[in-house]
């Protein structure tokens, strides 16, 4: 037999492998995707629980920064860049605005839209309890005939808990990649997600 005969027989041997090697692929692919199937219960809890982070952005945008602890559980933990508070008292003293009081007293003045965007969801849900993983993005806006411009970025990764039907923050790791806050760099380490098992 010559070699032009041999191959045929060779191409077909190694296709045969090449499509067991698919079928086995796909196999592994389809049992982890049944594993990690989406039911309307989740749905619904994946729904609730982007609101529940939209919302939060939307009354730090508004001024409402002293609502934010009724996000979290009694207990939570919020860390912002290494910046510890545990529990209602603490989280709403994090993000009260250091000149709070002298704005009562001065009448208001015009600032610029600050928006956060968040992006990039992932959400596991296991019950009652779930974790998240958003990209926020500053946007400033100083005037309707300029341009946008983004001032930070970064991750979080939050662990939830759902208490009577409403889903609540119980640990979050605000972690800066761009624009921190000058107040954080005492306690700033870059550091990857602190909720992901070793």
């Amino acid at each position: 037999m010559s070699r032009d005969e041999h191959r045929p027989r060779s191409l077909a041997r190694s296709l045969r492998v090449v499509a067991a090697g698919t079928l086995l692929l796909l196999t592994l692919v389809s049992r982890t995707a049944i594993a990690q199937q989406v039911t309307a219960e989740t749905l619904l809890d994946r729904i609730q629980i982007e609101d529940l982070l939209t919302r939060y952005y939307y009354d730090l945008a508004q001024g409402e920064s002293h609502a934010l602890s009724e996000y979290f559980t009694e207990d939570a933990l919020l860390d912002v860049d290494g910046t510890l508070a545990k529990g209602h008292a603490e989280i709403a003293k994090l993000y009260q605005r250091p000149d709070a009081e002298a704005k009562k007293a001065k009448p208001p003045v015009s600032r610029p839209h600050n928006h956060m965007l968040l992006s990039n969801p992932v959400i596991e849900v296991k019950g009652t309890t779930a974790q998240a993983h958003v990209i926020w993005t500053g946007v400033k806006n100083d005037g309707v005939g300029k341009l946008p411009r983004l001032y930070e970025q970064g991750r979080e990764d939050t662990e939830l808990v759902k208490l009577n039907g409403k889903w609540l923050i119980k640990r979050r790791y605000i972690s800066s990649d761009s624009g921190e806050p000058d107040r954080f760099d005492k306690t700033y380490k870059p550091r990857e997600n602190p909720l992901k098992s070793p």
